[in-house]
């Protein structure tokens, strides 16, 4: 698991497991959530299995990342996926969820193809530096929306409401009290920071109202309704088919690159060049877990923004996502307890996390509108937007039209000052 006594600590990576399981548990509950009246009566979706096949494409998942790739991500089926299938393939497009399932699995197939193939080293070259510093920038403005929509903080209007709303709103006390506690933590260097802030928060949430739950332990429903439900009809040889799994492979692949980068970047997992090291298992064990979520019945799997609250814990093996992994086999059965953890409480954390994240924009040359532009422009599209494959997309397209032109504008100056045959 790339775990070396004399450089790593055993208890910091345990930390680290937990508070990446932690800020991320919200998944076991989201995603039986958003399948809920797919398929209607006639086949109506197993939303019951959803839950354990979620954890198990999970556990699989993360396990592969802490035993192949050896680095401390968590994978699980991602969120902006959850929603493309659920919404516009089943509920817009109107297509089964089997038909979906179908589609997933040739994703995955597909993503394996490249994954292990020289086409993902093309794709990770064709970012420049800039554009990588920018996506990790990018990636931690989009935590720290998530951590402040979690209040309620979605607009200016929104934002000044919650902040009057702290005097008076329980949750949004809890949100202060969480993050003012992580960050004196943190500024106090007490290990295990983020994971004691969760645990101390979560537990003053319970006289305050906010931390509920109703029991300890439930066993979890069978994932047999949900495995190998694939469809093979005719359908599969439409052009609806290959616009579907074109997306998600597109949408998969970007998250997961984006995602890699902005969690790794800063750390000493990459090299001074922004370039991160194991890219090419990352990528894989993402390709090998998506294909299982086909198998499982569940949607792709991506590596997860949350791992960030892993690493700025400390987190930089594989015994993170070892711990992680291992904490979703214990939710499978206690998932009441890790459920209870309020979203304000983990809203505060990715704030705390995305603080760590902004570093990354010193390797920008801003002086320079052939990186700059782009490079903002990334950030502005993750933020906004809220799309880390949409952002690296208009990153790369447009440093690659600016570039073009730039070398035009140097071809001509050469030709002016009689270089050109030099």
């Amino acid at each position: 698991m790339g775990f070396n006594s004399r450089k790593n600590s055993l208890h910091i990576e345990v930390f680290a497991g937990f508070s990446t399981f932690i800020v991320m548990a919200y998944i076991l509950a989201l995603a039986p959530k958003a399948f809920v009246g797919v398929g209607g009566q006639e086949d109506s979706f197993p939303v019951g299995a959803l839950f354990t096949a979620t954890a198990l494409v999970s556990i699989v998942g993360t396990l592969l990342m802490a035993f192949y790739a050896k680095r401390p991500l968590a994978v699980a089926p991602g969120v902006g996926l959850l929603y493309f299938i659920s919404g516009t393939m089943c509920t817009t497009m109107g297509y089964s969820w089997h038909f979906a399932l179908t589609a997933i699995l040739l994703e995955g197939l597909l993503f394996m193809l490249l994954a292990f193939s020289g086409v993902r080293t093309l794709i990770i070259e064709c970012i420049p530096i800039s554009l990588r510093s920018a996506i990790g920038v990018g990636v931690g403005f989009f935590l720290a929306s998530l951590g402040l929509k979690s209040v309620g903080m979605t607009s200016s209007e929104m934002a000044i409401t919650s902040l009057a709303g702290i005097v008076s709103e329980p949750e949004k006390q809890l949100f202060v009290f969480c993050l003012l506690t992580a960050g004196i933590l943190m500024i106090s260097k007490v290990k295990g920071a983020i994971f004691f802030s969760i645990l101390i928060s979560t537990i003053i949430g319970i006289p305050m109202g906010i931390t509920k739950y109703d029991t300890i332990m439930r066993m979890p429903e069978s994932p047999l309704p949900l495995l190998c439900q694939m469809e093979w009809s005719k359908e599969i040889f439409s052009i609806d088919m290959f616009v579907c799994v074109i997306s998600i492979l597109f949408l998969d692949m970007f998250d997961t690159i984006g995602t890699t980068m902005g969690v790794l970047g800063s750390s000493n997992l990459a090299r001074p060049n922004g370039r991160v090291t194991r890219m090419s298992r990352i990528l894989q064990v993402d390709a090998i877990s998506s294909f299982l979520s086909g198998l499982f019945g569940t949607t792709p799997s991506t590596t997860y923004l949350e791992s960030a609250a892993g690493v700025a814990e400390g987190g930089r093996t594989g015994v993170t996502a070892a711990v992680t992994a291992l904490c979703f086999c214990a939710a499978m059965f206690f998932s009441p307890i890790f459920l209870a953890i309020p979203s304000v409480v983990t809203g505060a954390i990715l704030l705390i996390v995305s603080f760590q994240m902004f570093a990354s924009i010193k390797h920008i040359n801003l002086t320079n509108p052939v990186e700059a532009i782009p490079s903002v422009l990334v950030i502005l599209v993750m933020a906004v937007v809220g799309s880390i494959s949409d952002g690296i997309v208009v990153g790369v397209i447009t440093f690659a039209i600016f570039n073009f032109f730039s070398q035009l504008q140097r071809d001509r100056e050469r030709r002016r000052s009689g270089k050109i045959f030099e």
